[in-house]
């Protein structure tokens, strides 16, 4: 099953020219058909999405015997993220996204992925 625990995973997105923007990122998953980043409003990642709403999104195995997963699907931009989202990030991380702007990158936005399409690993054990 792909290993929706892992600590980092890379998000690619298209930028305006058609070539992929690949970066690596914080994510949590409430379930595999639900996968949330917390990013600076202003990133590339989110221009990106803007225009272009479909992502992908590697995650890597981290000692899961299904191996590395990519999930295909479609991105959507929230300037809030559920509580239980929130608490998530502070379990993972020790990071809890909001209220207010982030040191780092200033004001947050979240971006919601919901998986289409799993490659090489799954979302589903194997039979």
């Amino acid at each position: 099953m792909a290993n929706l625990s892992a600590r980092d995973a890379w998000l690619a997105t298209q930028n305006h020219d058609g070539s992929p923007h690949l970066v690596p990122i914080w994510f949590v998953a409430t379930r595999a058909d639900s996968m949330w980043i917390a990013t600076g409003r202003h990133s590339t990642k989110i221009t990106n999405i803007a225009k272009s709403n479909g992502v992908s999104i590697g995650v890597p195995a981290e000692g899961d015997p299904d191996g590395d997963a990519v999930a295909v699907g479609t991105a959507t931009l929230h300037d809030e993220a559920p509580t239980d989202v929130l608490e998530m990030f502070d379990a993972k991380y020790q990071w809890y996204p909001g209220p207010g702007p982030d040191p780092d990158v200033g004001e947050l936005i979240f971006i919601n992925i919901t998986p289409h399409r799993w490659m090489m690993g799954s979302s589903t054990p194997n039979e």
